[in-house]
């Protein structure tokens, strides 16, 4: 036999027919996700090491949420709110490598809000490729500085930028990804030919992910819209305490403030994670920093202040206090709503006191959603505890049932009603210009209060501002209407 005819059999033999075992083998890394990144593809960590790419608790969570909709829906239209370094970008840029180096005329395209970023998320393709088995790794037909191209699957995958109109825009892909969309530049022209390239087919995905900018532009809007259930995006939300790496070693000693341990028992973390958290606080310069970048609800990450609100975060920030000196009075707020349901306001129910410097402390929010009896009970309660002068509330809603329900608690208690003759703003005012001046101090943070102060916009909100309205009764009481007559009972 010739040397030619021997070499056909072993060319034969290289691309013979895959065996069963083999074929299951492919087809559960055509199939899951999750066990393909952790057999086929490689990441660099933060520490500089190349290794197996093994989702995280976040990365889980995404890729359960994806799979959820498309088996819903049969295609993945996705917003992922989220904090700094939590590998969302890794997770999309892999499941969408393994898209197209397994699917046959597909093509990914990514944008970025920077070109560092676009880089990187290139860089860590060309990775994926290199350290790919051979077994899964579709063979190259082109490789430049923001593109592959697979030949026999005539897929592609392609990266850009988010800094020029136009950028977005291209022939029908299937997979697009759009990274740190709260930060683009014309989002609005990028997201709709994205959109415009994307066909509403079977299969095809589009997920938009990014922390948040605050409560303004186009990835805020679609969320607060996926979060209504309008259109068919779907928030998928990542809180930063999922994060293994997020808590601080070695806390001993270490001792959790009255907000830590509230915040601990409303999330469910850790003392070494309330640790990291305060470090980073310190770090960022502020709580509302954090909350916005370390998110743990999707209310936290867009509780940046609105442009025309009467507070803003800095004046509460700049003069906010650890305890309160000796003070002069103390007064008790409520501010009664229409009903205890899920969907009705909050009662409001601020205790704040005024210093023997003339100063005004705000030092408990105990407002929230309940029926008359529990925020009198819970009124009354706060009035004892602080040996407060007196209980100020409101008596537009219901005059004399405001009065039976605190003199139902405590016949005794003395109660002045008010009655709102002016509007919220006008009667706002004056207060939130105590505060420009430096005359008003929060005793600790009161986030549910200070989110309701630097978000209501007079003329535009529609919710009424509960939280707001007793603490302008508390320090008008206190600090402005002092020598005015009072009605008084008790």
């Amino acid at each position: 036999m010739s040397r030619k005819t021997r070499a056909g059999p072993r060319t034969r033999k290289r691309s013979r027919t895959l065996s069963k075992r083999e074929r299951t083998i492919r087809q559960r890394l055509k199939s899951d996700f999750a066990h393909y990144a952790s057999h086929c593809l490689k990441i660099r960590t933060k520490a500089g090491a190349v290794e197996p790419f093994v989702l995280n608790a976040a990365q889980r969570h995404i890729d359960a949420e994806l799979a959820r909709q498309l088996a819903e829906s049969g295609r993945v239209r996705a917003l992922i709110l989220k904090g700094r370094q939590q590998g969302c970008s890794t997770y999309v840029e892999g499941r969408y490598f393994w898209r197209v180096s397994h699917n046959r005329g597909t093509r990914a395209f990514i944008l970025t809000h920077l070109d560092e970023a676009t880089m990187t998320l290139f860089e860590m393709a060309k990775r994926f490729y290199e350290h790919c088995p051979a077994l899964v790794r579709p063979r190259l037909k082109a490789s430049n500085a923001r593109e592959l191209v697979f030949d026999r699957l005539d897929s592609g995958y392609r990266i850009g930028t988010a800094g020029s109109r136009g950028a977005g825009r291209s022939q029908t892909i299937q997979y697009f990804h759009g990274s740190e969309v709260a930060y683009w530049p014309n989002a609005e022209e990028h997201v709709a030919g994205a959109l415009q390239a994307v066909p509403n087919a079977p299969g095809t995905e589009v997920i938009l992910e990014s922390t948040s900018a605050g409560r303004r532009g186009l990835f805020f809007e679609m969320c607060e819209r996926a979060a209504r259930g309008e259109g068919e995006h779907r928030l998928i939300f990542v809180p930063w305490f999922w994060q293994e790496e997020y808590r601080e070693a070695g806390i001993e000693g270490f001792a959790a403030t009255a907000e830590e341990e509230a915040y601990a028992e409303r999330h469910g973390v850790t003392p070494a994670q309330l640790a990291w958290r305060r470090g980073k606080i310190v770090e960022l310069g502020g709580l509302h920093h954090f909350r916005r970048e370390y998110p743990a609800t999707p209310e936290e990450a867009f509780s940046a202040e609105r442009p025309k609100s009467l507070w803003r975060r800095e004046l509460i920030e700049g003069t906010r206090v650890a305890a309160a000196p000796a003070l002069k009075r103390i007064v008790v707020a409520v501010d009664p709503s229409g009903g205890e349901g899920e969907t009705s306001d909050e009662v409001g129910i601020i205790a704040a006191g005024i210093g023997h410097d003339g100063q005004g402390y705000v030092l408990e929010d105990l407002s929230g959603r309940m029926g008359p009896a529990a925020w009198g009970r819970r009124a009354v309660a706060a009035f004892r505890r602080l040996e407060a002068d007196r209980i100020v509330a409101e008596k537009n809603f219901g005059g004399e049932m405001v009065a039976h329900v605190i003199r139902t608690v405590d016949p005794a208690a003395p109660l002045r009603l008010v009655s709102a003759s002016r509007g919220k703003e006008v009667r706002a005012e004056p207060i939130a210009a105590l505060y420009e001046q430096g005359r008003v101090h929060h005793v600790g943070i009161h986030l549910a209060l200070e989110d309701e102060m630097t978000s209501w916009e007079p003329l535009a909100s529609v919710r009424s501002p509960n939280r707001v309205d007793a603490l302008v009764w508390a320090l008008s009481e206190l600090m402005i209407e002092a020598a005015a007559p009072k009605l008084v009972f008790g």
